[in-house]
């Protein structure tokens, strides 16, 4: 790799606010990792692969696959297979897995966007062009049309899909939409 003039610039006997780089603390930074299971299992004196490897899993996945797109099975000095692998994700035994909050769950709009609707529409009515303009109640700074697609959705929603309170300018509309 260039240094691209290190050592001139080192000798000039430089002065003022620019310093050369010093890459020693990306170099001899420690590893943070996060999960605690992987944590448990790491071994800071071994390379990232070996520690890999001790937990059943592989550091470098392409290099198991040949020219011909065939995986290769690596053997043991013993001629078995080493599956030992470590539970890393707790997944779930159903194909269905549970949302935590009402917000994640299926509704055909989420609760900020019915919220953010509502309170642009307790000013405005259904005055999309005014919506588009406020930029007080319109942060998001949606235009004209997505207000409007916005608006139509959340008028359209039903009673069990419907979070917030529909404010009181545009109760007429929600009624003859039903």
């Amino acid at each position: 790799m260039v240094k691209h003039g290190t050592n001139k610039k080192r000798r000039a006997g430089r002065t003022g606010k620019t310093k050369l780089k010093n890459g020693t603390y990306r170099k001899f930074k420690p590893t943070e990792i996060t999960n605690h299971i992987i944590r448990e299992h790491w071994d800071p004196s071994k390379t990232p692969t070996a520690n890999l490897k001790s937990m059943g899993l592989t550091a470098n996945v392409n290099n198991d696959i040949n020219s011909r797109g065939l995986t290769l099975v690596h053997k043991d000095d013993a001629g078995t297979t080493n599956n030992k692998a470590v539970e890393v994700f707790d997944i779930p035994e159903s194909d269905i897995i549970p949302k935590k909050t009402l917000a994640n769950r299926m509704l055909p709009m989420s609760i900020e966007d019915q919220k953010y609707v509502a309170k642009c529409m307790e000013k405005h009515g259904n005055d999309y062009l005014k919506m588009a303009r406020d930029m007080k109640f319109n942060d998001m700074q949606h235009t004209e049309n997505k207000l409007r697609k916005l608006g139509a959705r959340f008028l359209l929603l039903s009673e069990g899909h419907r979070r917030v309170e529909v404010p009181s300018t545009v109760q007429h509309l929600v009624a003859s939409h039903s």
